[in-house]
């Protein structure tokens, strides 16, 4: 059995060959980001002010944006960004770990494997077809070839590290299991193919097949796979159960082109690449420094400043962990210096991370307005009185907690008036910033996604104005960059193929119906779905979790007449408490790694009062709708 494991030294050859691709091709993807922030600004300018606008505009950014999302998705995956939820696995022996990865590995490199297959059919097909996009007249076969070449490398990745999961499953399995595991394998493949060809068919009623694919669905994040692919996997064989094998092979010809060539979701990598540009300027220093000068003479007044400073930055970042993880590295030092609390200090740095994704420009928020097909400009208003509230909160959250004990963050250096009044200096080309951004869709002067295009070159010209750029750091920005939007968007390809499933198997309406028809109290079941949330967000990004649940719950939030604009800010905020709800809670984690010399545990009571305030702050959302409906109100009546 040991001689079908990979020679090691032709396997190193052969990850070294694929890795080494992957990382070029998506080195020429990312360019691409700094041409749409260009060609976007200059349709806003030629538009607004000499009403010409580019010929062609829109297509361009969609055949852009599919060549950085499929030529970025391999590096992706040989960076290990494809989000999986690590909760289970982890907990079990190597030996387990070893052979549940193996096994996941396995599915993925043939869901993509068929996506390839697809797409090359597909291209084909369309070249003989002669057909092109509208304005331009730009053939779409090269695209959908690029498609299939961009899941090529990716499978190609995912082979390589298959096989390495395989050759560990053999070195650590006795040979019986090996034997039983080649067995169970074997059965476990029979059945799809068998179905295919039918050799055997399922007559079961749609209703079923969606519910077990939701167990099915979850059994697979569980196990530790991407949620892109499981997505995809389970959409993909639930489909082709309810309507045909070949249905489904069709959604993975139409779906990768048709999400990845959104034109809008080119706003997330727009408003993903301010916030690098604005990382990168050096923002963050200068804005807790200006915090720091204003409140970090009073008790508690360090911490405070470090959330004025989160909430600035979450302005023009809109991450809660990448907020997270620059104040940390920024506030914490002032902090140990001045004797604060670890568990204050810490705590005031976790919670005013979440602040992030609430604050607009949020990606949270994106992501939510594009699945609801809600507007985003709508939205990142809803979201501003909600955050300058979590502000207030958590002030006053850390004004109690050092009025009862004073040794939990003692008062810094005095500074004059004049000396704050100097440091607002720094904050000019953020204030600027982000009026210009929510000014602009505000008053309509351009769409969320042209907003996202100025707002990242306002942070590139504002890091060139710092002279805080060169070659090296732009490129840095556009990689991670890149990455995560070829992570999100893959998730979204897997959501949609998801999403038809569900549509076909009708469950999240007679879900909404059945529920509906018990006569239960609509806030009733909003708790249940807030709770299913909190404990979600505990162990889940939360732009992943809103692209997993939201085309199962947004129905029946439809059905019970909750307002879209409103729910989209409420399931932001539970989002927001469960990144930093024990046992978990992700942004514990981005902390410890700032203060690896403090105990979890210690992170854990520090944000207790914080979380306090944030229930708080839910149930006052909940319960008067208007603090979050009020400017978006006014947004319609102009």
């Amino acid at each position: 059995m040991n001689d079908i494991i990979p020679n090691e030294d032709a396997g190193g050859r052969s990850k070294s060959i694929i890795f080494g691709l992957s990382r070029s091709i998506n080195g020429v993807g990312v360019v691409l980001l700094l041409a749409i922030m260009f060609l976007l600004v200059g349709e806003v300018i030629l538009r607004r002010f000499f009403n010409r606008p580019f010929t062609g505009t829109f297509e361009l950014v969609q055949f852009m944006l599919v060549t950085i999302v499929y030529l970025g998705t391999a590096y992706t995956a040989t960076k290990k960004g494809h989000i999986a939820v690590d909760m289970v696995v982890s907990k079990l022996s190597l030996k387990a770990q070893t052979v549940i990865d193996t096994v996941t590995l396995f599915m993925s490199f043939g869901l993509i494997a068929l996506m390839t297959w697809r797409n090359i059919f597909r291209a084909r097909d369309l070249w003989l077809q002669n057909e092109s996009s509208f304005l331009l007249s730009v053939p779409f076969f090269p695209f959908y070839y690029l498609v299939a070449f961009g899941c090529g490398v990716l499978s190609l990745v995912l082979l390589v590290q298959f096989l390495e999961s395989l050759s560990k499953t053999h070195k650590i399995l006795s040979s019986k299991e090996i034997v039983s595991f080649y067995a169970i394998s074997v059965v476990v493949l029979i059945i799809p193919v068998a179905y295919a060809v039918h050799w055997i068919t399922w007559e079961g009623s749609p209703l079923i097949i969606g519910f077990v694919g939701i167990v099915v669905l979850l059994v697979l994040l569980a196990a530790r796979m991407p949620i892109a692919f499981a997505l995809g996997l389970v959409g993909f064989a639930g489909y082709s159960v309810i309507v045909d094998p070949g249905a489904g092979l069709m959604q993975l010809e139409t779906v990768p082109y048709g999400v990845g060539s959104d034109y809008i979701l080119s706003v997330v990598p727009l408003f993903l690449l301010m916030g690098q540009f604005a990382f990168h300027s050096g923002l963050s220093q200068d804005l807790y420094d200006t915090s720091y000068k204003w409140l970090g003479q009073y008790p508690g007044g360090l911490a405070m400043a470090t959330v004025g400073g989160c909430a600035a930055f979450a302005a023009v970042s809109g991450s809660s962990v990448a907020t997270a993880a620059t104040m940390g590295s920024v506030a914490l030092p002032g902090m140990k210096k001045y004797g604060y609390s670890p568990k204050l200090a810490l705590g005031s740095i976790a919670a005013g991370g979440t602040i992030g994704i609430l604050i607009p420009p949020s990606i949270v928020f994106i992501l939510y307005g594009i699945l609801t097909e809600q507007s985003i400009g709508e939205l990142f208003l809803a979201g501003f009185i909600p955050g300058v509230l979590t502000v207030l909160l958590y002030l006053l959250t850390i004004a109690i907690q050092v009025r009862i004990n004073p040794k939990l963050g003692p008062p810094g250096p005095r500074t004059n008036f004049k000396e704050k009044l100097l440091s607002l200096r720094h904050t000019w080309g953020m204030i600027i910033l982000f009026f210009l951004v929510m000014g602009g869709i505000y008053l309509g002067f351009f769409t969320p996604t042209e907003a996202g295009a100025v707002g990242s070159f306002g942070a590139f010209l504002l890091a060139i104005l710092r002279k805080k750029l060169n070659v090296r750091i732009i490129y840095e920005c556009l990689l991670e960059t890149g990455r995560t939007t070829a992570m999100l968007i893959f998730i979204f390809v897997g959501a949609m193929i998801f999403n038809y499933f569900m549509a076909v198997s009708n469950l999240p309406m007679d879900l909404a119906q059945m529920i509906a028809d018990q006569g239960f109290n609509r806030y009733v079941i909003l708790a249940a779905i807030l709770f299913v949330y909190l404990l979600l967000g505990c162990i889940m990004d939360p732009g992943s979790m809103i692209i997993l649940t939201i085309p199962i719950v947004f129905p029946l939030v439809q059905s019970l007449g909750f307002d879209p604009i409103w729910f989209g800010v409420v399931i932001v905020i539970v989002a927001e408490i469960g990144a930093i709800t024990p046992p978990v809670g992700l942004n514990v984690f981005v902390v410890k790694g700032v203060a690896p010399d403090v105990p979890i545990t210690d992170i854990f009571k520090g944000i207790l009062p914080f979380w306090g305030a944030d229930m708080v702050r839910l149930f006052l959302i909940v319960m008067i709708p208007q603090i979050a409906l009020f400017l978006p109100g006014i947004m319609r009546g102009l």
